[in-house]
């Protein structure tokens, strides 16, 4: 029996979530970040590591989900405890408060899982070069 033909790269995009889980859009949230929540951090280099943090992750997927349940404070929190965490001499109780933070904010592909979040798939590039259809398959019957 022949196998069937793959599918064109570019119709292989999912687009339906799994059952029960939220889809996020994989290019991310466009926009501006919202204003910061919390007060500003005293030390202006941390202040600075804080802010760049906080436009980087507006721009992921998770940040849809994330301004849509208006949860600014969680986010800006494990902004604040991910740049304390990652100071030199930092206290490893930090490190223990940036997984839960993560866990409750989706960064990772577990806690993604858990909240019942993933992304659609990227849609990919176009070839360069266009490609050889596949060859047709010849029917040889079989000699008796």
């Amino acid at each position: 029996m022949p196998e069937p033909r793959p599918k064109d790269a570019r119709i292989r995009r999912r687009r339906n979530p799994t059952p029960g889980f939220k889809l996020l859009p994989h290019e991310g949230r466009t926009g501006p970040p919202p204003e910061w929540p919390l007060p500003t951090h005293p030390d202006p280099v941390t202040a600075a590591l804080e802010a760049r943090k906080w436009e980087e992750l507006w721009t992921l997927p998770q940040a849809v989900e994330w301004e849509r349940m208006r949860d600014f404070g969680t986010v800006a929190l494990y902004v604040r405890v991910f740049v304390e965490a990652a100071m030199p001499m930092a206290d490893e109780k930090l490190l223990t408060q940036v997984r839960q933070l993560d866990a409750k904010i989706g960064l990772s592909a577990r806690s993604m899982r858990d909240l019942h979040w993933e992304t659609d798939e990227p849609i990919p590039d176009e070839p360069d070069e266009p490609t050889e259809p596949p060859k047709p398959r010849v029917y040889v019957p079989r000699k008796p």
